[in-house]
């Protein structure tokens, strides 16, 4: 089975989707299929000529192909910047597949209808998979209806997104996978030590380390975990790794401003670093807020999955989508929003060491029904499922 990867994404890129974009590609072709990951030829000043593979580690058992595009979007931004990228990167797949002789003979795998409408035009066999559900299928007006009618299947990253389909659309439950997230457990699941990763990494061995990694947009809750630095103690720090060089200036002016001497930006890293600053940490949070339908419904966290992998001792917020994955067995849960909720939670999580260890413990055992070989397993099996009386 030959499948194509389409996403106008940029490749390096300190979006947690490129990642996932090719760790899923990487997953498929380790499970036997022929994969190609279509994708704009756009510039990422951050990046320059990095190779892709490489900073985001991935094996090198697919092949990328990169697409002629008009894109001022990566310089301007915008409506209209985003509608000539998707517009002209939408004419290159078209007739890319059209010379190649694809439009008939392979499964195109997508993630947002802006990536296939020309293709979809010519009856091929279009499979998307949906992380969140943003304003067109809140609208659900008559073109993402239309859209999606003539997809093969839908893979849905939670239970809600995977009901509201249903009830919205009007989708069947044999055109729908339920499928999470997921998470390189071997990747994760280093021994080494708190004391050598702070070494490596140059964290203070004295500190109490409190650790999220991730972006710093409002409905990940990175506000509500730098407010808590005033909850913490002269040795108790909180480190945030990840986010946009604007997000990080943010945060610092406020943090210079404040004069804040707790809290820590370690700015972007590579995803290979990231098991190291888990080991680092004494305590995960993942800080979701509840006033984003994005996170309190929608989400399938990848960085919840890392840390389950990590064997650290993890602090959640209290969300329907966070207890779709986890629950007090595994992790300790605090009010969304709450400064002080989740200082409570930080504080009976160094109140019981055994169960910390215990709890932690567990989430690693429970992080291997979430593997990147399982997730290809399910989806492949999908497809040839909805393919098979086609193909």
């Amino acid at each position: 089975m030959k499948l194509i990867y389409i996403s106008h994404l940029r490749f390096p890129s300190e979006k947690t989707h490129s990642t996932f974009a090719m760790k899923t590609c990487e997953s498929f072709a380790t499970r036997g299929i022929d994969v190609e990951l279509w994708v704009p030829r756009r510039w990422n000043p951050k990046f320059g000529k990095d190779d892709p593979f490489l900073y985001h580690n991935i094996k090198r058992n697919f092949v990328m192909r990169r697409l002629p595009v008009i894109d001022i979007w990566s310089f301007m931004g915008g409506n209209v910047g985003f509608f000539i990228l998707t517009g002209t990167f939408n004419l290159s797949v078209f007739f890319y597949a059209v010379f190649r002789g694809s439009i008939r003979k392979s499964i195109f795998y997508i993630h947002t209808p802006a990536d296939a409408i020309f293709c979809v035009m010519t009856g091929a066999y279009i499979f998307i998979e949906i992380h969140e559900l943003n304003r067109i299928y809140q609208n659900g007006n008559y073109f993402i209806r239309w859209f999606l009618s003539r997809m093969l299947g839908l893979i849905a990253t939670n239970r809600f997104k995977a009901e509201f389909l249903k009830k919205r659309f009007g989708i069947s439950t044999r055109h729908i996978l339920c499928q999470q997230d997921a998470v390189d457990v071997k990747m994760f699941s280093i021994e080494t030590s708190r004391k050598e990763a702070r070494r490596i990494l140059n964290v203070l061995e004295a500190q109490r380390v409190f650790l999220y990694t991730g972006h710093l947009f409002a409905w990940k809750g990175a506000d509500t975990l730098f407010d808590a630095h005033r909850l913490l103690d002269r040795k108790e720090m909180i480190y945030f790794v990840g986010g946009t060089d604007k997000d990080i200036r943010r945060f610092r002016t406020k943090s210079e401003k404040l004069k804040v001497k707790n809290v820590v930006f370690v700015g972007h890293r590579p995803h290979e670093e990231m098991p190291l600053w888990l080991r680092a940490a004494d305590i995960l949070i993942l800080p979701y807020s509840a006033q984003f339908d994005i996170t309190k419904y929608e989400a399938s966290p990848l960085k919840l999955f890392e840390y389950m992998a990590s064997g650290r001792p993890t602090v959640v917020a209290d969300l329907p989508s966070v207890r779709e994955i986890v629950n007090e067995e595994l992790v300790w849960f605090f009010e969304p929003d709450s400064p002080d909720s989740l200082m409570e939670a930080l504080n009976r999580v160094f109140s019981s060491p055994e169960q910390a260890e215990k709890k932690a413990r567990r989430a690693r055992e429970e992080a291997n029904l979430y593997t990147w070989e399982k997730r290809a397993d399910n989806i492949i099996s999908f497809i040839r499922k909805q393919v098979n009386p086609i193909l």
